[in-house]
């Protein structure tokens, strides 16, 4: 058994790691139900330590003071922003909910009489009726916030212990580092070092581009659909957003079969704004996304796709981002391996 772990220790090793890896993020997911406070905590502090650095080193401010500063501002922007943009969206969710059902059988009799035209006997009705369901839950779950009165006291709580941890998590950092850190023997040290750069680069420059990507398509969406007189032009403009993260897919996933449906039903102008809109967040996407982005995150779109999938199977929406979290993060164990260590080490 020896000789056989010996002749493929690298394999092994790697095995093994692999699995130890996929252990932790399973544990993780399963217990962010009870630790998302902290990490949105971590995160804020993430966030806004370089602030409180630049505040000590140029006007000596004591980093606990300015970090509770800078925390209270923040959340108060988050809290005026936030409840601005939630209240807009939830009234055009609404109010998208309320004609949802006018415009599926709309696009229903169109379906019907276009099949009947090509001789087709399909039962259209069936088939809407599923889709009608479905879209008419969703919008709902989004108008009624899932439960939303229930749900302030623990989400008040939530805040409160994020807050708190990200305080601490700033005015202690070096402290907390440290004693984390001494709690690895040195190869373990000299092995997170790697996966901790390998990882910043590759995340850090992925979610600072698609941030920028993001809002700049978002931007051109909820404008171009304000101009050619959408309704919902915030809340579907956000969605394209969000939805053009996804590679393949993006934004024309939902602006191109949008703008056939126009077609359709003679909306000939609407129809054609919207293949406008969306030919200019294609354009965008393709020249910002070299520069911003780059060949950074090293993963090949139908691995990116998989781990958005699954990311999105397991957490929900919050698994678009966490999935290709996980799958750079895996990325960077095994890079980090025994034989590239030991090069290194020497």
């Amino acid at each position: 058994m020896k000789e056989l772990y010996l002749r493929n220790k690298s394999f092994l090793d790697r095995l093994g790691l692999l699995l130890l890896v996929v252990a932790v993020v399973f544990a993780i997911v399963f217990l962010m139900g009870y630790v998302a406070p902290f990490v949105a905590g971590f995160v804020i502090s993430l966030i806004l330590s370089p602030l409180v650095d630049l505040f000590h080193r140029k006007w000596r401010i004591n980093g606990g003071i300015s970090a509770a500063v800078l925390i209270l501002l923040t959340i108060g922007a988050i809290f005026a922003l936030g409840g601005w943009l939630i209240s807009r969206l939830v009234a055009e969710a609404g109010a998208l909910a309320h004609s949802i059902p006018e415009y599926i059988a709309s696009a229903q009799a169109s379906v019907q009489n276009l099949m009947d035209g090509w001789g087709f006997n399909v039962d259209v009705e069936a088939a809407f009726a599923g889709l009608l369901s479905f879209a008419t839950t969703l919008l709902q779950s989004v108008v009624t916030g899932g439960n939303l009165l229930t749900g302030i006291p623990t989400a008040i709580l939530r805040v409160l212990l994020a807050i708190i941890s990200a305080f601490f998590f700033i005015k202690d950092k070096h402290i907390i580092r440290e004693r984390v850190i001494a709690l690895f023997p040195e190869r373990i040290k000299a092995r997170g070092r790697k996966v901790r750069q390998s990882l910043l680069y590759a995340l850090g420059g992925y979610a600072r581009g698609q941030g920028i990507i993001m809002s700049v398509v978002a931007t051109i969406c909820v404008a171009g659909l304000f101009i050619i007189g959408s309704p919902y032009a915030l809340f579907v403009g956000i969605g394209i957003a969000i939805f053009d993260v996804i590679p393949i897919f993006g934004s024309g996933g939902i602006i191109i079969p949008w703008a056939i449906y126009s077609f359709i039903n003679g909306n000939t102008t609407f129809a054609i704004g919207l293949l406008a809109i969306w030919g200019l967040v294609f354009l965008t996407r393709q020249l910002l996304e070299p520069r911003v982005v780059g060949n950074r995150i090293g993963i090949h779109p139908i691995i990116l796709l998989a781990s958005i999938y699954v990311g999105i199977t397991v957490l929900g929406p919050v698994g678009i981002l966490a999935g290709p979290f996980v799958t750079l993060f895996i990325k960077a164990v095994l890079e980090a391996s025994p034989r590239k260590m030991e090069v290194v080490d020497t």
